[in-house]
């Protein structure tokens, strides 16, 4: 029973997360018009979103920051594109999974983008106390979100008007509680 304990500790730290990496850098991953790929290192979530619009190209720029998340054997895959051009987002990945990942590509002619979401699960976790912020920017102002303490980041609703070019973004976080290992 002592390495029960020692496994239910472990993955109540783990549950805790570690600290967030240094924060987003602005490399602003999307300046290059074409298209941009985010992925945290191995274990990690994304932890902080960072965004502004781009004076040069008129389309909002992208950076992203993770903190450690989960350790041993994890699964991870990418979505398919959750959203056509000009359309919203409701998206959250599966259930016990996190966002480690995010991908966008540019549609010519479109100003706008198609979204892929890269979820990383754990089967001995699940999730609890999940919630979504308000909308966290109006249409093209700069904004950083920082995932609460505790807590990571599973989902994301962008809310779009094309008819008045505005894009505000909402996301999805819950706490990670381990589950107990019993044999049958």
């Amino acid at each position: 029973m002592p390495g029960l304990k020692i496994h239910l500790l472990f993955c109540v730290l783990l549950a805790r997360g570690g600290s967030p990496t240094e924060g987003p850098e602005k490399r602003w991953l999307v300046d290059n018009m074409k298209s941009m790929r985010y992925v945290c290192p191995r274990g990690g979530s994304v932890s902080v979103i960072t965004s502004q619009l781009s004076n040069k190209t008129k389309e909002r720029v992208w950076d992203f920051a993770c903190k450690a998340s989960f350790r041993g054997f994890i699964n991870c895959s990418w979505t398919d594109y959750v959203n056509s051009v000009d359309e919203s987002i409701n998206f959250s990945c599966p259930p016990e999974s996190l966002i480690s990942g995010v991908e966008n590509l540019r549609v010519p002619p479109h100003k706008d983008r198609r979204w892929k979401f890269y979820c990383c699960e754990k089967w001995s976790v699940c999730y609890t106390k999940c919630n979504w912020t308000q909308y966290i920017n109006e249409s093209n102002e700069y904004f950083s979100w920082q995932v609460p303490e505790g807590f990571y980041l599973v989902g994301a609703i962008r809310y779009h008007d094309n008819v008045v070019n505005k894009r505000r973004w909402q996301y999805r976080y819950c706490a990670m509680f381990p589950v107990a290992l019993t044999d049958y």
